[in-house]
């Protein structure tokens, strides 16, 4: 696509009012558009819902990463006598000495079958049945609980790394009706992140935060539209917002806000359809940002079990010509995973929507060593390819499983992949980075990582 088309397009979705486009295009999600509770899901309480398990887990979380350790509970461990624990935190609980934060003071590193090494044969906690659940560190008790200080409000969302928690979130017909009792006190809140400041710049977090994030909540859940194009709308938007804050243009927020809020239940854009496809180039980045992270060893069975289910699913080889891999691809798209997520839109949508409330979109989270300050675009990039990288897995596993393709997929799928990119800050950097080299970090690029 010219340079010049990609602008037109951009104009296109910025436009104030659009009409209704005539007909049903292609992907599109022919649902009636949902209400949504925008005052409950712009402070959302479903980390309450929440309840463990246990040994039923079909993958706990006492495996394959180091587990933050608060400066408390690492003193504490210290005291554990050698018969009682004492001997497996002396070999496997240090010190971090670069740490500046209470909340990652030391790590419990993993044994070398890669589990936590108080993890019990009976799929337990030993440190739970030893001493009670008062001596789990922060973060084994918060867990996957993602705990926020927003205008003077706690929320609680949950991280899709836990298979109990993407069941609950992602096959909720609506997160507005997951309500819980967060701000009972029953919950602790040694580890609550809060906003980021303007832009990463840390001046006070901007007024206007809840209407931004309910107008871009209300657009993924606007099914006038494919969903591909309500990501362009919330690129376009991210752009556009970066601006504002930032003096290159004028226009205040809540305006920028009110001109992108027309846009809902207005349909399809006709002149986005020009956008680029480019299934090779899109594939291309999967594999290399899959293959990569299948080598660490902190990806688990799980993901590396996706991942090759997504080879065999586009019959991808050494042998496999690129053409061919593409209209695998096409056909287990249109075949097997379209079909299901028009039967349930909500998964999609709630993929999306807690993303959103999780890390706090588009400004950000503060309040850990691990969290880096990036633009609302650079946010926005960061959840377009993880998207992308994720529904691309599905789609080859649809084609791997073709009829038997199912919801269960979708939540295997979804948490593994969580479980192994979500957690650490290098993967999203290398994967901005590719993206960046690969040219496909504007909106041009955009449609190339979403469109089939």
């Amino acid at each position: 696509m010219r340079k010049n088309e990609v602008h037109s397009a951009s104009r296109a979705i910025a436009k104030s009012a659009h009409g209704q486009a005539a007909g049903e295009s292609v992907g599109k999600r022919a649902s009636p558009v949902p209400k949504v509770d925008s005052e409950k899901l712009a402070q959302p309480t479903y980390a309450g819902c929440f309840e463990c398990i246990g040994a039923k887990c079909e993958d706990a979380c006492c495996g394959d990463w180091d587990i933050p350790l608060d400066k408390i509970t690492y003193q504490r461990y210290r005291l554990f006598p050698r018969e009682k624990l004492g001997s497996l935190v002396s070999h496997f609980v240090s010190r971090d000495p670069e740490s500046t934060h209470d909340n990652a003071y030391a790590y419990i590193h993993p044994t070398d079958s890669g589990v936590c090494p108080f993890f019990g044969e009976d799929r337990l906690c030993g440190v739970q049945k030893q001493y009670g659940p008062g001596l789990l560190s922060t973060t084994c008790s918060l867990y996957p609980r993602s705990l926020s200080q927003v205008n003077g409000r706690l929320e609680g969302t949950l991280s899709l790394s836990c298979p109990e928690a993407a069941r609950l979130v992602l096959l909720s017909p609506s997160l507005s009706l997951l309500e819980s009792n967060l701000h009972s006190g029953e919950f602790k809140t040694d580890n609550v992140f809060s906003l980021a400041g303007d832009m990463g710049n840390h001046r006070k977090p901007p007024a206007h935060f809840l209407a931004v994030r309910s107008l871009l909540i209300e657009l993924i859940r606007d099914r006038s539209r494919p969903i591909w194009q309500n990501l362009l709308m919330i690129a376009s938007f991210s752009k556009r917002l970066d601006e504002a804050m930032t003096g290159l243009n004028l226009e205040p927020v809540p305006a920028l806000v009110d001109q992108y809020r027309v846009a809902l239940g207005q349909g399809p854009y006709d002149e986005l359809e020009g956008l680029p496809r480019d299934l090779k180039r899109r594939i291309e980045l999967v594999l290399a940002l899959s293959s990569k992270q299948s080598a660490r060893h902190s990806s688990g069975q799980r993901f590396r079990d996706a991942f090759w289910d997504f080879v065999e699913g586009i019959g991808s080889a050494e042998s496999s010509a690129p053409d061919e891999d593409m209209n695998r691809f096409r056909i287990a798209e249109s075949e097997y995973h379209r079909p299901l997520l028009d039967a349930h839109p909500f998964l999609v949508e709630n993929y999306l929507v807690n993303h959103m409330l999780q890390h706090l979109f588009p400004y950000g989270r503060a309040g850990s060593p691990r969290f880096i300050a990036r633009s609302a675009s650079d946010e926005c990039l960061l959840l377009v390819i993880q998207f992308s990288w994720v529904s691309s897995l599905l789609i080859g596993i649809a084609g791997r499983y073709r009829e038997a393709f199912s919801t269960e997929h979708v939540i295997s799928t979804v948490q593994s992949f969580t479980r192994a990119v979500d957690h650490i800050p290098q993967i999203h950097e290398d994967a901005l980075a590719a993206v960046r080299q690969r040219g496909l970090d504007d909106l041009s690029g955009i449609s190339i990582l979403l469109r089939t």
